[in-house]
């Protein structure tokens, strides 16, 4: 298995293997936003409307490959507000069904939280639905519940349910603005 980060030049390559792995997780029951079934052409545009955020760096998408393909996925996103600088937003971590509980989704957020790191990212936020399968990862890599919003997130059958908000704290920016001074 190997971890691929994707630019705006090889997004486009992936994004049927990406619409796969987004239609095997809503198949499969997850509650990632689509409030209805959706085709392969509609989920390859969803992926490929991310091309622009890739190419102006207020995104980063990752890929798990394995020898059958695009085995999982994940992006950060980061916001580019003067007083945001801190932090960034873990977006859609997706693992296809025939590659769950193999730590595919472990390396992807190792390698998420060690770029975010590298770019002086140090407090990442998610979304996910309360209650999921997620939160238990999320608690188990480090994540902190900060509490849920309700009628947050939308589903397949058309309701919105709470999503629970986690964060991490990667280090201290306080810290790190210090270490960089001196």
């Amino acid at each position: 298995m190997k971890i691929v980060l994707l630019n705006a030049a090889t997004l486009p390559v992936y994004c049927p293997e990406l619409a796969v792995l987004l239609l095997d997780a809503l198949n499969s029951g997850a509650s990632i936003g689509y409030q209805r079934t959706i085709s392969q052409q509609e989920a390859e545009s969803a992926f490929s409307r991310l091309r622009n955020e890739l190419e102006t760096g207020e995104r980063l998408i990752w890929i798990a490959r394995d020898e059958q393909g695009v085995a999982g996925s994940v992006s950060l996103q980061f916001p580019m507000q003067p007083e945001a600088l801190n932090r960034a937003n873990i977006k859609l971590l997706l693992v296809h069904r025939r590659a769950r509980r193999t730590g595919i989704g472990k390396k992807l957020l190792a390698e998420l939280e060690k770029t975010a790191c590298m770019r002086q990212r140090g407090l990442l936020w998610l979304e996910t639905p309360s209650g999921s399968a997620a939160e238990a990862f999320y608690r188990s890599q480090g994540y902190r519940s900060l509490g849920e919003i309700p009628d947050y997130l939308s589903s397949a059958d058309g309701y919105y349910q709470p999503a629970a908000i986690y964060f991490k704290r990667l280090f201290a920016v306080n810290q790190c603005v210090r270490s960089i001074a001196s």
